[in-house]
């Protein structure tokens, strides 16, 4: 091993002691969000079904998985679906970014995962430390299952952002917006192992399935289907793919505009699906489409045997095994 890798694993070893014995979450500060999750080892998975987001905002999944390890794969015969395991040693961050006038991106607000060597999972959540764009981010770790940790932790970052600009405002959050960002620190109940997908628009938690780590994307990326935005509070920018079709039961869903975010809906109340034609769309050339074969590259080229076998359709329409 390297020496400035084992001064690393001995600092972060030694900060994730200090923070435990303290009854404390983990500061943590990034101070180049433009290339920490490419330079920390990080691949940007890009689902086949994209991920709906505010109107003028964006969402990127980064997944880091251990030099070696693999993704286990087993069925769930209750849900008549695959699911798949992450390592120990992995992580992954849920990245929104949100630009302003001039197209200029910048991170607003990062939520994510990890696991230790022995499978122990530490959620966290970084936020700008100033509303410039390109700001550095601080945040705070928690370990799962730690409630008095987790409600240390909204606190904290309750404090943090109250009182400072979100990026390209002028003013900080709302009241509104504190409480919603407070309940989205509620992060194991919708990151629940194996989740199946929703039965109706009117469920509580995101629509789509689980892995048996708990995460959404991944299994997205293999999947050439999900469930389409239902609300106009979100903009489906599925709508404007041409490989893409929207589904209900008894035939196509209905595609409305709202306040210029784009969603569906069912006339049965049911729930619309997105059905992608990855293998029509990369013949086409389709830079989405390539980019969700790339991450179907990355999955496969650390996927168990049963994995490869399981997901063949996908791999399949990306050129792949």
């Amino acid at each position: 091993m390297h020496p400035f890798v084992s001064v690393c694993l001995i600092i972060w070893t030694v900060l994730l002691a200090t923070a435990a014995a303290a009854g404390e979450p983990r500061r943590v500060e990034i101070a180049d969000p433009a290339h920490h999750w490419h330079d920390d080892g990080f691949v940007e998975l890009t689902p086949s079904i994209r991920v709906s987001v505010p109107l003028g905002a964006r969402t990127l999944v980064y997944l880091k998985l251990p030099d070696g390890a693999r993704l286990t794969t087993r069925y769930l015969a209750d849900q008549r679906r695959h699911t798949i395991l992450l390592p120990p040693g992995s992580a992954s961050d849920r990245v929104g970014l949100m630009a302003d006038e001039a197209g200029t991106w910048t991170v607003e607000d990062v939520r994510g995962t990890r696991w230790d060597a022995e499978g122990r999972e530490y959620f966290h959540v970084y936020r700008p430390a100033t509303a410039a764009a390109g700001a550095r981010l601080v945040g705070y770790e928690w370990r799962r299952g730690d409630a008095a940790l987790q409600q240390r932790a909204t606190e904290m970052l309750t404090e943090m952002v109250s009182d400072l600009p979100t990026p390209f405002s002028g003013s900080p959050p709302s009241g509104r917006g504190i409480a919603q960002f407070r309940a989205l620190n509620e992060c194991q109940s919708c990151h629940m192992p194996d989740k199946g997908q929703a039965a109706s628009p009117y469920e509580r938690l995101p629509p789509w399935a689980t892995d048996a780590s708990g995460i959404y994307v991944p299994l997205a990326v293999l999947a050439d289907r999900a469930v389409l935005s239902t609300t106009p509070a979100f903009h489906d920018p599925n709508a404007s793919d041409p490989f893409v079709q929207a589904r209900c039961a008894g035939g196509p869903a209905m595609e409305y505009v709202r306040w210029g975010r784009h969603f569906f809906r069912c006339a049965d109340g049911g729930l619309p699906i997105g059905l992608h034609d990855v293998a029509a769309a990369r013949a086409a050339g389709d830079a989405h489409a390539e980019r969700v074969c790339a991450s179907r590259r990355y999955l496969y080229e650390r996927m168990d045997d049963a994995g490869r076998q399981a997901f063949t359709a996908a791999f399949r329409a990306c050129g792949i095994g």
